[in-house]
């Protein structure tokens, strides 16, 4: 295969301690140029979004297999050549790329007439707020006007105050009651809106089969691609620094 070709010509490369790759490798944005086949022909190239889980999944392989003491490259150095010849490793395990692709996409475009309904959900918190906190300021200035009016009537009739102070007291108790109100009604439409929004079963079931198809991706990438270059160029710069020490 012309993915096994380049493989081996970036081993012996490393091995003779020349540089592998001149270029960055490049990440399209758009998955349907990920289905275009790579520059040698290999598979997929690695959009720009995976490229965490690919540097994810290399520092696990790494962190599983750190280097020894008798090796002549460090963990950060082979994170380095990997990363650059992340092309040829990807390709390893291109099906299951392509597959998870395909799965993404198809979610995507399933869920994308819900995504005004979501960022329109946003603004709710603060309407709770609000329908929460109103309530509670109006009844405590009902009862406070209440409380000084009526006081002020006990201890002598004759003053006016008392009475405006009454009035609005139970002005505010009016207030409160219509605002709780509002709160239950507000509260009752916002549960019936988010049952109304929230995912189906289909959903679900599309959300679990993009996480399967992503960890099929990421453990193919893991043991046909990562494990199998990190311990060739091992193997390779090694020997290869071995052979040109020994007398």
């Amino acid at each position: 295969m012309v993915a096994d070709s380049f493989m081996q010509q970036l081993i012996a490369s490393l091995a003779r301690r020349t540089p592998v790759l001149d270029e960055p490798v490049p990440y399209p944005s758009g998955a349907a140029d990920a289905k275009v086949s790579s520059r040698r022909g290999a598979g997929p190239i690695l959009l720009g979004e995976d490229r965490p889980d690919f540097e994810r999944t290399l520092d696990e392989v790494l962190k599983a297999d750190p280097p020894g003491r008798t090796e002549h490259l460090n963990a950060e150095q082979l994170r380095s050549m990997a990363i650059t010849a992340q092309e040829a490793i990807v390709a390893k395990a291109a099906p299951e790329y392509a597959h998870y692709l395909e799965v993404r996409e198809q979610a995507r475009i399933a869920h994308g007439p819900e995504a005004p309904t979501v960022s329109r959900a946003s603004g709710a918190p603060v309407a709770a707020v609000i329908t929460v906190l109103a309530p509670v300021l109006l009844g405590t200035a009902a009862a406070i006007f209440l409380l000084v009016g009526y006081v002020l009537r006990m201890a002598s009739p004759r003053i006016a105050a008392a009475s405006s102070l009454i009035t609005t007291g139970w002005l505010f108790a009016a207030g409160t009651a219509a605002s709780v109100l509002v709160a239950m009604v507000s509260l009752l439409l916002t549960a019936l809106r988010n049952a109304s929004v929230s995912p189906s079963h289909g959903d679900g079931a599309m959300t679990q089969e993009v996480a399967a198809a992503r960890a099929n991706w990421r453990q193919a990438l893991r043991r046909r691609g990562l494990e199998p270059f990190l311990r060739d160029v091992r193997k390779a710069v090694n020997g290869g620094l071995d052979h040109d020490r020994a007398p």
